[in-house]
């Protein structure tokens, strides 16, 4: 009787046992599908980060479109299949199949910078020639201060070498865009020569002005982020860029810097120009010589710009104002680096007594060609995640073809409207 307690108990447990061993087995199973899975969509998503900007410098595979079938009922999803494959191909934009006509301008940039085939779906995507000057009410550039660049030049005239051209901008205008155009294509010949060109800055661009790219012109001369400025006030010519207001209010609430104000991180209702009580929503601003105060964001491009814009005598009654420039600096549009690079770089650097030319130590394109920038030329803490940056191509598409004031209700547009400066918008044609 005790052999066979014994004996049953023993099969009790192998019985036991085996069904642990099955459970467990399952449990494996099913933990290495979801690690698979996991895995798949992981590298799915590092393939789309890592994706180049769609731009290809060589590449001659065109994946084409697979055999037809006849019958109705599977012609919607070949059609379908077709049509995907199409838009993925890559391919050179040419007049003969159409895809290059009214995108010539935009195409010879990319061609300088080596660039011979992009997705049919991405090159679909940029804006013809027509649309982007509709959308920017401009077929060329528009450059504010040009009269001025005689006075810089007598000013400096004495040590031309200590010419600078320096950057300026309110936050989200460009400005990293503008010092590298200015770094790779325009020379202070005077400045290379005594440098040998080989002396950091030695072309005579700096990345900011002395008193800070963003730091408003009032602080021009008591101001300094350097301890130890090695030229003077009136020794570099600020190039000031500003942008479509409307945009650049939207820019801003994706990535305010240094800049603070009620609402700001709702993006249905920023820029909320005024609050819930109809009082201006006032926006604070921490800059190098301290903190600034303004009514709400359009108040903020008003009295930044107002500074480069307006001479000290301006009367700010609302009546007369005096346009009259404070000192040499020229002021330019953001969208107008972006679609005419060249002809900006070209004003600018003549206006300060400089050469446009390639650098000789710029291996990245041919001699003598303009050098685009392709890429983000925003780099570093400080600028945003990764997603909220553009190269020329998604510039191109963003800012070629989309209105800014579409974003915005007609509410918020007409109160932006009695805000932003009249001046100031009609003379850069955002009005």
């Amino acid at each position: 009787m005790a052999l066979l307690t014994t004996s049953s108990s023993s099969s009790v447990r192998r019985s036991s046992s085996s069904r642990l061993v099955k459970l467990l087995a399952v449990l494996l199973f099913l933990t290495l599908v979801t690690i698979q899975f996991s895995l798949v969509a992981r590298l799915s998503k590092l393939s789309e980060l890592d994706d180049p900007p769609r731009l290809h410098g060589g590449s001659k595979h065109i994946r084409h479109d697979g055999n037809k079938d006849t019958q109705s009922a599977d012609r919607g999803a070949k059609d379908n299949t077709s049509l995907l494959q199409d838009e993925e191909r890559l391919i050179t934009p040419s007049t003969s199949d159409g895809t290059l006509q009214g995108k010539e301008r935009l195409w010879q940039m990319l061609i300088t910078r080596n660039v011979t085939q992009l997705y049919a779906s991405y090159w679909n995507s940029v804006p013809h020639w027509d649309a982007v000057t509709n959308n920017i009410h401009r077929t060329a550039p528009i450059i504010h201060g040009l009269e001025t660049c005689e006075t810089f030049q007598k000013i400096t005239s004495d040590s031309p070498s200590q010419r600078r051209i320096a950057p300026a901008g309110l936050f989200n205008t460009g400005t990293n865009l503008l010092s590298v155009l200015l770094e790779y294509n325009c020379q202070n010949p005077h400045r290379v020569e005594k440098f040998n060109g080989n002396a950091k800055r030695g072309h005579g661009n700096e990345w900011q002005t002395r008193w800070g790219k963003h730091t408003p012109a009032r602080y021009r001369r008591t101001y300094s982020t350097s301890k130890n400025p090695k030229y003077s006030v009136d020794e570099v010519l600020p190039i000031v860029l500003v942008r479509n207001p409307y945009g650049w209010m939207k820019s801003m609430c994706r990535n305010p810097y240094t800049a603070s104000w009620e609402g700001r991180s709702n993006s249905k209702t920023c820029p909320k120009l005024k609050k819930g009580n109809n009082q201006w929503n006032e926006v604070n601003v921490k800059f190098g010589p301290g903190q600034t105060h303004h009514k709400s964001l359009g108040h903020l491009f008003n009295d930044w710009y107002g500074d480069y814009f307006y001479s000290n005598s301006t009367k700010d009654d609302g009546n007369e104002r005096n346009t009259t420039a404070p000192f040499p600096r020229l002021i330019i549009r953001f969208e107008d680096i972006i679609f005419f690079p060249q002809e900006v770089t070209e004003a600018v650097c003549k206006c300060a007594g400089g050469t446009l030319g390639h650098r000789a130590d710029d291996k990245d394109v041919a001699n003598g060609t303009f050098h685009y920038v392709v890429r983000s030329a925003k780099a570093g803490f400080g600028h945003g995640p990764q997603s909220h940056r553009n190269g020329l191509i998604d510039s191109w598409i963003r800012y070629g073809s989309v209105d800014p004031q579409s974003e915005y209700s007609p509410h918020d547009l007409a109160l932006a409207q009695e805000v932003l400066d009249p001046l100031i918008m009609d003379a850069f044609a955002y009005s």
